[in-house]
C-alpha cells in the first residue's frame, strides 16, 4: 500500500493512547528494572551476586551519562550503588569493561528488537513506523543512553572497542532490510541508508539531550525546551522518515 499522511493518521488513530511522558527526573537506583545480561554464573556466586552486579550497572550507567567516562571514578560508582569498591572489580575486570557493557546492554537490545522487526511480515512503511516507536520506548526505559552515546560519538568513540561497535552493525543492518524491503515493493526510493538512519536516529537523539537540558531550573519559560508529546513526535517522526523515503513524494 503506497504511504500517505493520511495513511499514519488513520493508523495512529486506532491505536490507544499513550499516557503522557513524565518530565525527566533523577534517575532512583533502587527502583530501576532490570535490564544488562544474565547475573555472572560460577561456583560460590549466590542470587545476592545479580542484585548487587545491576545497582552497579545502574549507576555506572546514569553517573557515566551525566559526567562522562573520564569524570566518574570507581569509588563514585560503588558510592552511589552503596556497595564495596571490590565488588565491582568483581562483576567486571575494571571500569573500561564496566563502561562498555553499559553500551553493549543498549545496542543488544536495539539490535534484537530491529532484527525482529524486520523479519516480520509488515509492509515496509510500517516497519519503519514500529521502529521509530521502538527508538521512543527504549529511550524512555533507558534514559541515560542518548546523552552517554552522543557524548561518546563527539569525542571520536575513544571508550569503545570494535567488539561493542560490532553491535551497532547488526543495528544498522535491521535497518537497512528494512530500507531493501521496501526499494523491492516500490514503496521507498533508492536512498543512502547511512543518510536516512542519521535522518531519523538524529532528532531524537537530539530530542533526548534537550529534554535533559530542559529538566534544570528556570528553563521552563525558553520556548527551545518546550515540553513535547510524545506521542506527537513519534508520529511526527513517522510522517517525516516515509515522506523521506515515499518513492513518488512531492518536492
Amino acid at each position: 500500500m503506497p504511504f500517505s499522511p493520511e495513511s499514519i493518521a488513520a493508523r495512529n488513530a486506532k491505536r490507544p493512547p499513550r499516557a503522557p511522558a513524565p518530565p525527566a527526573q533523577p534517575v532512583d537506583l533502587k527502583k530501576r528494572a532490570k535490564r544488562p545480561g544474565p547475573a555472572p554464573s560460577g561456583k560460590g556466586r549466590t542470587a545476592g551476586a545479580g542484585d548487587t552486579r545491576q545497582l552497579v550497572f545502574d549507576a555506572a550507567a546514569v553517573l557515566f551519562s551525566r559526567s562522562g567516562f573520564d569524570s566518574v571514578g570507581v569509588d563514585d560508582i560503588a558510592r552511589a550503588a552503596g556497595v564495596n569498591k571490590a565488588m565491582i572489580y568483581y562483576h567486571f575486570k575494571d571500569k573500561l569493561a564496566l563502561y562498555r557493557e553499559v553500551v553493549r546492554d543498549m545496542l543488544v537490545v536495539v539490535g534484537g528488537n530491529v532484527g525482529e522487526i524486520a523479519a516480520s511480515a509488515e509492509p515496509p512503511a510500517r516497519k519503519i513506523e514500529r521502529f521509530i516507536e521502538m527508538l521512543a520506548e527504549m529511550r524512555q526505559d533507558r534514559p541515560w543512553f542518548p546523552p552517554l552515546m552522543m557524548r561518546e560519538m563527539a569525542a571520536g568513540a575513544p571508550h569503545l572497542d570494535n567488539a561493542t561497535l560490532a553491535h551497532i552493525r547488526g543495528v544498522f543492518q535491521g535497518f537497512n532490510a528494512i530500507l531493501d524491503a521496501g526499494v523491492k515493493t516500490g514503496e521507498f526510493r533508492v536512498v543512502h541508508p547511512v543518510m536516512a538512519y542519521l535522518s531519523i536516529m538524529g532528532p531524537l537523539m537530539m530530542n533526548a539531550v534537550r529534554e535533559r537540558a530542559a529538566a534544570a531550573p528556570g528553563r521552563g519559560q525558553i520556548p527551545i525546551f518546550a515540553p513535547l508529546d510524545r506521542d506527537a513526535l513519534v508520529a511526527h517522526m513517522q510522517h517525516t522518515a516515509l515522506s523521506m523515503l515515499a518513492k513518488d513524494r512531492t518536492r
